[in-house]
């Protein structure tokens, strides 16, 4: 799991200041200070874009949730075939 602290220290490699993650993010500077102190969640859309300006790599993230979703799909599917 992605805390604050993980999130302080990918923009802070990034070498990317609040104020301009609050910008990209389209949000103040307190809620980038509140993400990072973890006194609120980030938002998932937001967590992708910020992973995305830290230049950090998502494609196995991404795999993962496929997969996540595919087995899902397959075991959702399984249960309405057995249900009729």
């Amino acid at each position: 799991m992605i805390d604050g602290d993980d999130l302080k220290a990918m923009r802070k490699k990034a070498n990317i200041s609040q104020e301009l993650m609050a910008k990209k993010l389209e949000c103040d500077r307190k809620t980038i200070s509140n993400y990072e102190q973890g006194v609120s969640d980030i938002k998932s859309k937001q967590l992708f874009l910020w992973l995305m300006l830290c230049k950090i790599d998502t494609k196995s993230l991404l795999n993962q949730i496929k997969q996540v979703s595919s087995t899902m799909n397959s075991s959702t599917k399984k249960r309405l075939q057995d249900d009729e």
